[in-house]
């Protein structure tokens, strides 16, 4: 790594983040910057980018492609452990990408890694994407597959009243956005949330924007507006709870898991939410990872403490629907 290439906190860069993060500079400066290329090109860098860290994926007893009617076909992805039970418990997931990028693939290992360890089904839902669907268009889509889990949770092999709601980054404010759709419309509440590093606000003002949001250590506040930019149909909207869930009334929410990226510009948003749920009495186990990056259990291949966050979080599933 030259000297222009470092960034001002790289020697509290955890030693497996380094050479992928080397990468990911070298990539960025012979690339045109993301905020000034179409989605369609930003879906297939990342398509790219991201097939390497989903290789060679463990076995499971069943994959199975599913589409739900939520009205508009969402295709999604059943991963069936071998020691999931009948009557066992369900993740939703929602992958991340800024609300912009990311399908069924995006993910892929990650799906499996959680239902491996934790013998819960997982199912990971393709939520539409902006800007083509918009703010709450994809909050809808995600409350919508919700529901339809706990609708054809026979069909699935689960119990209804053992159905958790995750994602990670945007996917992650997603599922946070449908639990208070659902709350807001009457609907049974999700048993348990599993968040990742999600988008909390709409905003990037924090401290660890300041830290980490120059675009040294990946994604940066320019790339995280531009994405905002991009989900939201007006400045308005980020004052929307469904958008902003630290601006939402959070009681009665079920209880979660929160994993946190130390070298993350979202860091603060997730230790934010941690000391918001945990004021109105929702029961949070939250883990802190230091020195990772945004997004660091996607490199779980190279990564112990993506491995670990994975293996947290499903361990946090097993104890609550297994």
């Amino acid at each position: 790594m030259t000297t222009e290439q470092k960034g001002p906190f790289d020697d509290a860069l955890d030693p497996e983040m380094r050479p992928i993060l080397a990468r990911m500079r070298e990539r960025m400066a012979t690339r045109t910057p993301m905020i000034e290329i179409a989605p369609a090109l930003m879906r297939e860098r990342a398509a790219q980018d991201f097939t390497v860290w989903n290789e060679d994926p463990p076995p499971m007893a069943e994959v199975r492609g599913i589409e739900i009617e939520a009205p508009h076909i969402l295709p999604a992805r059943l991963y069936v452990p071998a020691d999931a039970r009948a009557g066992g418990g369900l993740l939703v997931h929602f992958h991340g990408g800024g609300w912009v990028i990311g399908d069924l693939d995006f993910e892929d290992r990650a799906c499996r890694s959680m239902a491996l360890e934790s013998g819960v089904r997982v199912l990971s839902v393709a939520y539409r994407l902006a800007p083509e669907t918009k703010f709450p268009g994809p909050v809808d889509d995600c409350a919508a597959a919700a529901i339809w889990a706990r609708v054809h949770a026979g069909e699935l092999g689960v119990d209804e009243e053992k159905i958790a709601l995750g994602g990670t980054s945007a996917g992650a404010n997603l599922a946070m956005a449908a639990a208070l759709h659902l709350r807001e419309h009457g609907m049974p509440s999700p048993a348990f949330m599993v968040l990742l590093y999600g988008v909390f606000a709409m905003r990037t003002d924090t401290e660890s924007y300041r830290l980490y949001g120059g675009g040294d250590y990946g994604l940066g506040a320019a790339a995280l507006d531009f994405f905002m930019s991009l989900y939201l149909r007006d400045a308005n909207d980020r004052n929307n709870p469904l958008a902003s869930p630290l601006l939402a009334d959070l009681r009665g929410l079920p209880p979660s898991f929160i994993a946190i990226a130390g070298m993350d510009p979202l860091r603060d948003d997730s230790r934010q939410l941690v000391a918001a749920l945990r004021s109105v009495n929702v029961d949070v186990v939250a883990r802190e990872y230091g020195g990772v990056l945004h997004g660091f259990t996607q490199f779980a291949r190279a990564s112990a403490q993506g491995r670990q966050a994975l293996s947290d979080a499903a361990q946090a599933l097993r104890a609550r629907l297994g």
